[in-house]
């Protein structure tokens, strides 16, 4: 399997290039233009995975749609599409948790930034949208946000056992072993040691705390 990433739009959204096997899965095309075109080059994209109904995140599906891909996005997050752009063009499947896509790709249904937020589970690599970031999570602001939902999601992507590499939907990648020893979101730990927060706390870094 093979991840090629490129940055598009104004919110800098990570849009990834999945080559699995003859099967060119693109995930959250942040929109149409002359970048993603040259990124893209000749290759034929066979499928479209939204992580998210934002706009940040589908506003290349028009023209990929029209180039004969398949869009596909959680039914939860349909709603929030069809309420600010009604003429988005028709998904061709909606995702639940559990299904596989090409290449082993396992969809897990992680609510909280909003109702449709999936991640896509492959061998050693995570596909998160914005449910994690590096050092942060993803905002629940948004219509449709929860941060309890946000929590149980963030709780059972943790959960995964071994080690995975996370390509989130902004900033950059990340492993999921050091979001759990350093990411301070809430409810991640209820409580920690002086130790690790010396190793680990970005601002006690800054501060030239002494690690040992």
């Amino acid at each position: 399997m093979r991840v090629e990433t490129i940055c598009l739009g104004e919110l800098a959204t990570n849009c990834y290039l999945v080559d699995v096997g003859g099967t060119n899965v693109l995930i959250d095309p942040a929109q149409s233009c002359d970048a993603l075109t040259s990124f893209l080059s000749d290759r034929k994209i066979d499928l479209v995975v939204n992580t998210h109904g934002h706009f940040d995140h589908i506003g290349g599906n028009w023209e990929l749609k029209e180039s004969g891909a398949k869009l596909l996005i959680h039914s939860a997050d349909l709603p929030l599409v069809d309420r600010f752009y009604p003429d988005h063009p028709p998904f061709d499947r909606y995702l639940n948790d559990g299904d596989m896509l090409p290449g082993n790709l396992r969809v897990m249904h992680t609510p909280g930034h909003s109702p449709g937020s999936i991640v896509l589970i492959g061998e050693g690599i995570l596909f998160v949208g914005d449910l994690l970031f590096a050092g942060s999570i993803g905002r629940t602001d948004f219509p449709g946000g929860s941060m309890s939902e946000m929590n149980a999601s963030l709780r059972r992507l943790l959960a995964l056992p071994g080690e995975y590499r996370v390509y989130p939907g902004h900033g950059p990648s990340t492993t999921l072993r050091r979001e759990k020893m350093a990411n301070p979101y809430p409810g991640q730990r209820p409580s920690t040691t002086l130790r690790r927060e010396k190793m680990a706390n970005p601002y006690l870094t800054r501060l030239g705390v002494n690690r040992g």
